[in-house]
């Protein structure tokens, strides 16, 4: 384990480590192919080139396809100092920037295309990338739209708008257009499964099933995604020709190994359903040890960065900035913890609205790494710059209202890394730290399969290193915050639900309301794993479940120990 103390860390380590944890859309899957809006397609080589002009520019084509995107970059800037106009170049360079998300280049480069270069329809299609690539949901939703009513546009862009309407939370919106698609259903193999995620996050378990399974008739090379996405509903129990059918599936040659992991994943679901937890902790190890092989944990990168936090980021920030009328309530905490459950009680309040899990916060942190070290930068921000970023925060998360909404929920347990840039920006804003058992987190975590930013996740081995670095951390911002921050223990919610929901109405200066008791009524879209989870009152039924497992873990538990007296100390 990476002590967590001095520890001086490079920043383009830190910036390839924030970028692994953005964009962890709900929706992505193993391999992740499918829907997004690929680059803009480049022409042929055009002939009025010399012939080595002609040469040097399919190199670059070349080189940028087979993924050597930063050589391509470099031959292609010099290619830029004599054909300034050459459109097929410009385009190039427009989606190595995107690929690079260096989004202040690529929109120069659109802006040169955009000046007569480009037709009218190629110059929307340009900028429907450069707002996809910059994960700009709603200007991307406006977008589209206005392709589609100018040029008609045929189904492949009628699913893009589908997808980028869930991406923003406007989960009928999606329906519709999925809806409008299903005419067309042969030209579009995965509309049967996003359909299916739509069912999922509206608690229509039953239909969501439906479409899975029919992705995996329609779809037999990704299967592991179809089977996946099933057991991920929670409340669906597998049939026993499914376990068959699972199994047999692991012993195809033909399935590539991304779905045998997610076909792991799901077999042991259905083992833990059959209570053969033996079996279970073996094939979600399985499943594990696939992942861990092609996106291994940065152990030092996490713990680097985590040190740097510690010893670089102090309270000093003055206590005035805000925005005004504008309180965000952050819910924090590691992952599968109760997160969801708690932003659900809150959102049932009649003041209250909630989001998605956003990734504004931690875009603004990967601006600061890149603009000279996130800690550094964090330092020395002026008055002007906190204002600026806190008004673009604003900005952005009221896109998800009608009307303007005072108080509005974040939920993304990333943002414990974040809370010294919280609270620079939002000297008031809300803090929830949401801590469960360890041990039945981390069983929770391993059984669970993230599609990107939890490589931690893979191992027993990786979650203990997390949860040290998350606890030191969290140390640090309750030494710097103190009562600025809400520890709320996931076990004691579900012992006594209505004090400790008083208690956290309190800490948010809510007056209290008996619809966040009964919070699992609500007709309210989920968007993550747990949405079946909330549609039902508090239950005791996931305290201890660790216990069905300690056979398989029993190696770990003396570190699970030392894990579970300081996540205590973080409550008292």
């Amino acid at each position: 384990m990476c002590s967590f103390a001095n520890t001086t860390v490079l920043s383009a380590a830190l910036v390839k480590l924030f970028v692994a944890s953005l964009y962890q859309l709900k929706y992505y899957y193993f391999p992740n192919e499918s829907y997004q809006l690929k680059e803009v397609k480049m022409n042929p080589v055009s002939a009025e080139l010399s012939k080595n002009d002609k040469t040097l520019l399919m190199q670059c084509k070349n080189l940028f396809s087979s993924n050597q995107v930063l050589e391509a970059r470099q031959k292609v800037s010099v290619l830029l100092k004599r054909l300034t106009q050459n459109k097929e170049l410009l385009e190039l360079a427009f989606n190595i920037e995107l690929r690079c998300q260096d989004f202040t280049r690529a929109r120069a480069f659109y802006n040169s295309l955009s000046a007569g270069v480009v037709s009218k329809q190629e110059q929307q299609l340009l900028l429907i990338s450069l707002l996809e690539a910059q994960e700009e949901h709603f200007k991307l939703l406006e977008q589209i739209d206005l392709y589609i009513k100018a040029y008609d546009s045929d189904v492949t862009m009628y699913f893009k708008y589908g997808i980028v309407a869930m991406a923003a939370g406007k989960i009928e919106l999606a329906e519709q257009s999925f809806l409008r698609c299903i005419n067309h259903h042969h030209e579009l193999p995965h509309l049967s499964l996003n359909l299916g995620h739509i069912y999922k996050a509206k608690g229509e378990s039953a239909k969501a099933v439906e479409y899975y399974r029919q992705f995996i008739r329609e779809t037999p090379a990704q299967c592991g995604v179809g089977y996946w996405s099933m057991a991920d509903l929670k409340d669906f129990t597998f049939l026993a020709d499914d376990k068959i059918a699972i199994e047999g599936l692991l012993a195809t040659e033909s399935i590539n190994i991304g779905n045998k992991a997610l076909l792991n994943f799901a077999l042991a679901r259905a083992c833990e359903q059959q209570q053969d937890f033996t079996l279970a902790f073996s094939t979600m190890s399985d499943a594990n040890n696939i992942l861990a092989h092609y996106r291994p944990f940065k152990q030092e990168l996490f713990a680097g960065m985590v040190n740097s936090m510690i010893t670089g980021i102090a309270n000093t920030f003055t206590k005035t900035l805000a925005c005004e009328n504008f309180t965000p309530i952050f819910i924090v905490g590691m992952p599968r913890s109760g997160t969801t459950l708690v932003e659900q009680i809150l959102a049932s309040h009649s003041k209250v609205a909630a989001t998605d899990e956003l990734q504004y916060i931690e875009r603004i942190g990967l601006e600061l790494e890149k603009s000279g070290g996130y800690v550094t930068q964090l330092k020395k921000i002026s008055d002007e710059q906190r204002q600026t970023y806190s008004e673009s925060y604003c900005n952005q998360v009221q896109q998800y209202f009608g009307d303007y909404q005072p108080i509005v929920i974040d939920k993304n347990p990333n943002n414990f890394l974040h809370i010294g840039l919280i609270k620079a920006l939002f000297p008031n804003a809300k803090i929830i730290n949401v801590i469960r058992n360890p041990l039945d987190n981390g069983l929770s975590v391993f059984k669970q399969y993230f599609s990107r930013g939890h490589e931690y996740s893979y191992s027993m081995a990786g979650i203990i290193s997390y949860w040290q670095g998350y606890l030191a951390l969290m140390k640090h911002w309750k030494k710097l915050f103190g009562e600025g921050i809400y520890h709320l223990s996931y076990e004691k919610l579900t012992e006594s639900p209505e004090a400790q929901i008083r208690s956290l109405l309190d800490y948010c200066q809510l007056t209290f309301e008996a619809d966040c008791l009964s919070f699992y009524k609500s007709d309210r879209v989920v968007l993550t794993p747990s949405v079946s989870q909330v549609k039902q009152p508090i239950n005791k039924r996931s305290v201890n479940s660790w216990q069905k497992y300690e056979q398989g873990i029993t190696q770990f538990l003396p570190k699970f120990d030392s894990i579970i007296k300081q996540a205590d100390a973080l409550l008292d």
